[in-house]
Formats: C-alpha cells, structure tokens, sequence
C-alpha cells in the first residue's frame, strides 16, 4: 500500500486514556508528559502546514514564507511554529538552511542515508544510543503490560492502529506519527509504573524525534502498523517473553528506517 497525497485531516484527538485509571496518575501523564493544549496546537499548525505541502502552494519557490510572516498569516506564535517546522524535518517534509529559510524536501531528499541530517540533537546525542535507551525502557513496559493487560487496554492499543491506518491512506505522516506516539504512551501508562512515567518525561522530547525521524522514509513509512499489531498480538498472549520480543524487533526495524544498524541481542 502506497501513501496517497491526498487532503489531510485535523490531528486526531488523543484517545488512549483509561478513564478508569486513577486521577493522580492520569494528571502525570498529561501534564507532564504530553502537555495537551501544547500538542494540539502544534499538531494542528504541522497538520495546516502539510496540507498546504499537499496543495503544492510554496511548489513555485521551493520554500516556505519567511517565519515572521507565515505566523502572521496562521495567526499563530513564531514558537509554535518552529516547534511545528521541526515536526515536518523529522518527517523529512521540510529541510531548514541557516540564513536562507526553510526549504521543501525534494522527493529524492526523503528517506534515503543517514537519518543525522534530520536529527535536531546530534550535537549532543548520538541517534543510535537512543534507540537502545528506548529499547530498555520499552522492553520493561511490556513486560509489565503482558502481565495485566485487559480487553480494554487491548482494545484502545489496536484503536491507535485503526486510526494509524486511516492516516496512511491519506498520506497524512503527521497523523500516523501522533497515532504512533499514542501507541507507545499507552503502553507505558497501561504498564503502570510512575518511575517509569518520570524517565520517560525527563527524554520525552528526545524519544518523539526519534520517532519522527523514522517516519522520513517513503518506501517503508507503512510499516510500524502491522510491526504494532505484532506486539499487541504478543500481550494479548499474556507471555511477557513474547511481548519484549516483539518490541525489539519493531524498534530494531525503527532503527532501520533511520538509517541506523541496531543489535540489541549484543546489548542483552
């Protein structure tokens, strides 16, 4: 299945909360691991952005309008913009110039090397070092979910796959990177762990690049989708082994999608 160019939706709205879950908990993790009003805002002005890419409105110059000016024109801050901007480069959408502007990608541009050129923290993190720091955390999220996991929770994992792939259908790469943060959080949050809820927000702007910058390749953007199905499949079976190893091999082949050889059995 290829991604259409086609119009896109508003950002979906987050979904994943277990309104049975408790207050004290469900506060955290909005507040401060989400941030709901900031998210929205910026997902919305990177969904406004990425149809107007669509619409090929900027196509005749190769490059956005000056910041000033296109925040004028969205009646948004110039913050939230650049927040929105830096979206659509992990998504290789957009690439930035110092001095010259923000300039569209060319399709030859996406998807293809290193994901570095992409990666707003290389000057301080390697990409790679990430990947396996998510990997850890990752692995005991699910160890602990494949041992409490409910149909309910199931059930609102396999929503934010549902919803993954209406996005795909309409070449909405801002849509299914959001779909794919939901999918994670709610794993993190149904393995109720609030010391894992703290690592996690002390990296949380590290781990969504690292997410976004996956999402760049054109050729295989369709893949996590069926890679989350595969780990929802292994908590449904109620075997913590199965589940971690369902999540290594999905984030090795995110890894993979950025460009970056992964060998977690090394690490093991």
């Amino acid at each position: 299945m290829h991604m259409s160019v086609s119009a896109v939706n508003m950002a979906y709205g987050l979904t994943v909360v277990d309104r049975s879950a408790k207050p004290a908990l469900l506060e955290y993790y909005f507040c401060q691991i989400m941030s709901t009003k900031t998210v929205s805002i910026v997902q919305g002005i990177a969904q406004e952005l990425q149809a107007r890419l669509h619409r090929q409105e900027w196509a005749d110059k190769g490059k956005l309008p000056g910041q000033r000016q296109l925040a004028e024109a969205l009646g948004v801050s110039r913050a939230s913009l650049r927040e929105a901007i830096t979206m659509l480069e992990g998504l290789g959408l957009l690439r930035s110039e110092p001095g010259r502007g923000v300039f569209i990608a060319r399709p030859g541009e996406q998807g293809h090397g290193s994901a570095y050129g992409r990666w707003p923290f290389q000057g301080r993190y390697a990409l790679r070092d990430v990947y396996l720091v998510r990997a850890q955390l990752e692995d005991l999220a699910v160890m602990l979910v494949a041992g409490v996991v409910t149909p309910s929770g199931l059930d609102r994992l396999r929503r934010t796959v549902r919803r993954m792939e209406d996005a795909a259908r309409i070449g909405d790469l801002v849509a299914m990177a959001e779909e794919d943060h939901a999918f994670h959080a709610c794993i993190f949050e149904l393995a109720g762990s609030p010391l894992l809820l703290d690592i996690l927000a002390g990296i949380n702007d590290v781990v969504e690049s690292s997410r976004q910058v996956a999402f760049a390749n054109p050729d295989r953007v369709i893949e996590p989708i069926e890679e989350h199905r595969q780990v929802i499949e292994a908590l449904a079976s109620g075997s913590p082994e199965k589940a971690r190893a369902a999540m290594r091999a999905h984030l090795i082949n995110v890894a993979d999608r950025s460009g970056v050889r992964l060998d977690l059995d090394a690490q093991a």
